[in-house]
């Protein structure tokens, strides 16, 4: 006789199945490292700020949220957050993930860049702060120089310089939690030192 998995268990079993599918994504930039990381770092800036998060939904949403840079999902003149929320149930629901949690799931997913304003939600925000942090420091420089000449976002090395300046200066004034800005101030300061030391080395970044 078949022993029926419990509730505990079909919890479970869904998340497994989730990074299963996001094993796929491979990317330098975007893709299953990038989701495990801001999953992380968005429970870590929700505990460290008390604030209860529902889990499920952030778990999902790491895991779904970058999706539409990827095909099949990618879809020309859609943007990938949009994209990445349109497929949420596509994705969610044959893994048996809950129904009155689909649109938190897409309402993190649509305000995850740091240009976008999420909506008024303790996981949104939460979030969207995380995945900009994930552009900062030490990992922020690493996943920009990564995209050089594979991306158009940074299709030599001086235009990834420049991105890495520009995110330095305009990421934390992004981010709409106290601890996210405190994680900021921290990676703002690698990333001013590395660009002090290329400048030096590079006679102020001229012969990069």
């Amino acid at each position: 006789m078949a022993v029926r998995p419990n509730q505990e268990e079909n919890q479970f079993m869904w998340r497994l199945h989730l990074v299963d599918f996001a094993e796929q994504f491979k990317h330098p930039t975007w893709g299953i490292h990038h989701f495990q990381r801001v999953y992380n770092l968005s429970l870590k800036l929700a505990d460290e700020q008390n604030l209860d998060v529902d889990e499920d939904a952030l778990f999902a949403a790491a895991y779904i949220h970058d999706v539409g840079v990827f095909q099949p999902y990618k879809m020309e003149g859609v943007e990938h957050s949009e994209r990445s929320a349109q497929v949420v149930e596509e994705i969610l629901a044959p893994l048996g993930f809950q129904a009155a949690k689909m649109s938190l799931v897409k309402d993190i997913i649509k305000g995850h860049m740091f240009y976008s304003e999420p909506v008024d939600k303790t996981e949104a925000i939460i979030f969207h702060d995380a995945d900009a942090l994930d552009f900062m420091g030490a990992i922020g420089i690493t996943r920009l120089l990564s995209l050089v000449e594979i991306d158009n976002w940074a299709p030599d090395v001086s235009s990834a310089i420049s991105l890495i300046q520009k995110f330095s200066k305009n990421l934390p004034q992004r981010l709409h939690t106290l601890k996210a800005q405190e994680v900021a101030k921290i990676r703002q300061g690698e990333m001013n030192s590395y660009l002090a030391a290329l400048s030096n080395e590079t006679n102020g970044l001229q012969v990069l």
